[in-house]
C-alpha cells in the first residue's frame, strides 16, 4: 500500500496489538520462540497503540516501560473459542511527550504509522490539542530511521452526532495533521454515516479510511449473550468495552460494501476478525484496498503467516 510514496505492507498491525513501539506484550516473546512465522509480524508495519497528548490512566496500569502491570489485565476478557477479545482500556498511556522522549519511536526501522486521538471536552480544545501533537510530531520528524503515517483515531463517533457537526470537526482535524506532510489515516467506527464518509473523501485530506477493528458492547448485530455468557457486559463497571474478534467481522464486511455502493472510492483498509486466509480474501471482495489484525495475534497466532503472504498475493 503506498501512500505519498511511502509502502507499507497490505497487512498491517492494528493498533494497541503490538503495544506502542511493535515489540508486542510479554507473551509475544514467547510466540516469537515456539511459533514459527510468528516472526513476520516484525517485518510488517504497523500501527502503535493509540496514544492521547497527556498522560491517561484508563483502565490499564503501566509499568515504566508502557507495559502492563498486570500479566492478565482486569479491563480485558478474553474468548478463545469465540475468536473473541472485549476491552475498556480506555486508552492508557504516558502521552506523547513522554513516548517521544523514549526515542523507541524514532530507531524503529521499517514504515509504521503512530496513532492520535484528540480527547479535550469541546471541539476548540481539541483542536489545539491536535496542533499541540503535531508540534511535538514535526519537532521529533527529523530524527526517525523510517518514514512514518499517522492515524487519527475518530472510531467511536456516537450515531446520534449531527453528521454535519461530525464532518466539520473531522475535517478541521484532518486540515491540522493534513499539514505534516505524511500519509494520513482517518480510523472510524462501523456506524460511520455514509454522508460523513462521502464528505470525508470529497476534502481530500485523508489518504486512506479504516474500517474498524472494535465495535462499542451492546452494537446490534451481535450475539452479545453467545458471546460473553451473560446479557449485560462483564466490563459494565468500566463503560461496558469495544469488542474485536471472530464475531464483528461480517459488520465491517457489510459496512465496507455498503460504503463502496455508495460511490466510497477512497482507500479503505478493513479490519475485524480476520482469522485466516480466507478472511483476507472477503475483505479484497467487499472492497478493501488493505486489511488490518489484531486479535488474532493473541487468539491464533500460529496463522499470522498465511493472512500476511495472502494479503501480499491479493493487493
Amino acid at each position: 500500500m503506498n501512500i505519498k510514496g511511502v509502502k507499507f505492507s497490505n497487512c498491517l498491525v492494528a493498533s494497541g496489538a503490538l503495544s506502542f513501539f511493535g515489540s508486542g506484550y510479554w507473551y509475544h516473546n514467547l510466540y516469537r520462540l515456539t511459533i514459527p512465522g510468528f516472526e513476520e509480524t516484525d517485518s510488517v508495519s504497523f500501527v502503535a497503540k493509540t496514544t492521547t497528548l497527556n498522560h491517561r490512566s484508563g483502565n490499564l496500569p503501566l509499568n515504566r516501560n508502557s507495559q502492563p502491570r498486570e500479566i492478565f489485565p482486569k479491563c480485558i476478557k478474553i474468548y478463545p473459542l469465540k475468536g473473541a477479545m472485549l476491552n475498556s482500556i480506555d486508552l492508557s498511556g504516558p502521552g506523547a511527550l513522554s513516548l517521544f522522549a523514549t526515542g523507541n519511536w524514532q530507531e524503529v526501522n521499517r514504515p509504521f504509522m503512530l496513532s492520535f486521538v484528540p480527547l479535550e471536552t469541546n471541539r476548540e480544545r481539541r483542536r489545539k490539542e491536535t496542533e499541540d501533537f503535531c508540534g511535538l510530531l514535526v519537532d521529533n520528524l527529523p530524527q526517525f530511521r523510517s518514514p512514518i503515517g499517522l492515524q487519527l483515531n475518530l472510531s467511536c463517533p456516537k450515531t446520534e452526532h449531527n453528521p454535519t457537526a461530525l464532518v466539520d470537526e473531522a475535517l478541521q482535524l484532518l486540515a491540522i495533521v493534513g499539514s505534516l506532510g505524511i500519509p494520513i489515516d482517518l480510523k472510524v467506527n462501523i456506524s460511520i454515516k455514509t454522508e460523513v464518509a462521502l464528505a470525508i473523501q470529497k476534502s481530500g485530506l485523508c489518504d486512506v479510511l479504516t474500517i474498524s477493528n472494535t465495535i462499542p458492547y451492546g452494537t446490534p448485530g451481535v450475539n452479545w449473550p453467545k458471546v460473553t455468557g451473560r446479557k449485560d457486559s462483564p466490563l459494565a463497571d468500566l463503560g461496558g468495552g469495544e469488542l474485536s474478534g471472530r464475531p464483528i467481522l461480517p459488520l465491517v464486511l457489510q459496512r465496507i460494501r455498503e460504503l463502496r455502493r455508495a460511490g466510497l472510492n477512497m482507500l479503505i483498509k478493513g479490519g475485524g476478525g480476520i482469522f485466516s486466509a480466507s478472511d483476507v480474501r472477503r475483505y479484497s471482495l467487499a472492497g478493501a484496498n488493505a486489511v488490518e489484525i489484531a486479535s488474532v495475534i493473541t487468539l491464533r497466532p500460529w496463522r499470522i503467516k498465511s493472512i500476511i503472504q495472502t494479503a501480499r498475493e491479493i493487493f
